[in-house]
């Protein structure tokens, strides 16, 4: 795919505005980060979750986009991956409030921000096909 070129980060800029970050979900599939025997790839969950009320399902819908946001990262050679990667690090933010869920935030922007930059610095261009 010529869409993960050096030359192209912006049209994965204006990805990521528009869409709101999900974005991260096609450049996870282009990286090849979703796998097969994931918790992710089984419906039983997903319907589990959804008959739950929908609350469930929210919080699936979070930590599946807080996965592939990291493991997309993480292919991407964005620094810090002993920490974003640990989910125990996840945990412990949520678990605290305000200061912990700042510190989320605040991860979440750190790696939107630099899956740009890696973008920029061509780290994609070794998984185009």
């Amino acid at each position: 795919m010529k869409i993960l070129k050096r030359e192209n980060w912006w049209v994965w800029l204006l990805l990521t505005l528009f869409s709101q970050g999900s974005s991260v979900f096609v450049l996870g599939a282009l990286l090849d980060v979703y796998k097969k025997d994931a918790w992710y790839a089984n419906w039983k969950y997903w319907v589990i979750g959804a008959i739950c009320f929908l609350f469930p399902a929210a919080i699936m819908t979070t930590v599946f986009t807080v996965q592939i946001l990291c493991l997309t990262a993480a292919r991407l050679e964005v620094p810090g991956k002993e920490l974003y990667l640990s989910p125990y690090i996840w945990i412990i933010a949520a678990i605290i409030p305000v200061l912990g869920w700042a510190c989320i935030v605040a991860g979440l922007l750190y790696l939107e921000i630099y899956i740009l930059v890696a973008l920029y610095k061509g780290n994609a261009e070794k998984y185009i096909v």
